[in-house]
């Protein structure tokens, strides 16, 4: 009997040095039915070269890898949905969301897979991520907060509950659930994509499952940090306001005007007072406006 088919997903902006790597650690995956897919969107031209090359000369150990350039960087979530579009046209029972700064154990995508084939419920399942200074398993979510918290804490029985998503660095997503609740949601262009998809999968009706004993090893993403640090504030701030009006229980959107005006109270007082923070309270209350003035996906600074 034929294992199910498994598109693994590798989503690159610059840093062909990374996607390599992980490259390197695809080829040894144990696992006998899985296509890949490298993703650019829009990488300067050596990085698109260096990873043509790549894949030219190593053609024979990746085996079937396809390669997609978008002509303009679409963020995390537009990249990867070309991606997972792409797999779900080639018949795929499965796609595996991975960025390029990670690499696998051998052994990863066949516990994935195991376990996700075992429970008809589950939609999703996501491996224990090694980090250069802890191991992570899952994100848990706080409301009226900037950003998210990934926890070093295994979930009870290995399932999640409604304040917990799996994190995208890894995800193996079933065929159903993208044809259910389609892919991630473009608003966002970067961060929050990840939550904001384990949350409506699980609203659909499917479990979400950590693997433990699957692992895989993440570094810090260099494609974000060369986007600057008040950027990535704004993008938090702005996407934090999405994510909660979005996804936040009854109870606590009354409250989300009143966070974000504190927000801006707060910034500018940093912007006067403490010039060294001048810049990063700019990104955030740029951030805020963004949201209320309905400018999402990519941010033009």
């Amino acid at each position: 009997m034929t294992p199910p088919s498994v598109f693994i997903i590798i989503l690159q902006y610059n840093n062909s040095e990374d996607t390599i790597k992980c490259l390197n650690s695809v080829k040894e995956l144990h696992y006998p039915n899985f296509r890949t897919i490298v993703v650019d969107n829009a990488s300067d031209k050596t990085e698109q070269d260096n990873i043509r090359e790549y894949v030219k000369s190593q053609l024979q150990d990746l085996k079937r890898v396809s390669l997609v350039f978008n002509s303009q960087n679409l963020g995390y979530a537009g990249g990867n949905n070309i991606g997972i579009n792409y797999a779900l046209s080639e018949g795929a029972d499965y796609i595996f969301i991975l960025n390029n700064d990670t690499t696998v154990e051998p052994d990863t995508l066949d516990k994935l897979v195991t376990a996700a084939e075992q429970d008809p419920q589950v939609g999703a399942v996501g491996p224990a991520i090694i980090e250069p200074n802890k191991t992570v398993y899952h994100g848990k979510i706080s409301w009226l907060k900037p950003e998210l918290r990934h926890s070093t804490t295994k979930p009870k029985n290995n399932f999640l509950n409604f304040k917990e998503y799996l994190i995208g660095a890894g995800l193996l997503v079933k065929r159903g659930v993208l044809e259910k609740i389609e892919g991630l949601d473009e608003i966002f262009f970067l961060y929050f994509e990840d939550a904001d998809f384990s949350m409506r999968a699980q609203l659909a009706g499917y479990k979400l499952q950590v693997v433990p004993e699957a692992v895989i090893h993440h570094g810090s993403s260099a494609s974000t940090k060369k986007l600057g640090s008040p950027l990535l504030l704004r993008y938090h701030m702005r996407n934090a306001l999405i994510f909660n009006s979005l996804n936040a229980p009854w109870t606590i959107k009354p409250f989300l005007i009143f966070w974000a005006g504190y927000v801006l109270l707060k910034n500018l007082f940093k912007m006067f007072l403490l010039p060294s923070k001048e810049k990063s309270a700019d990104a955030i209350i740029d951030g805020v406006l963004d949201f209320y003035k309905n400018q999402f996906g990519k941010i033009n600074p």
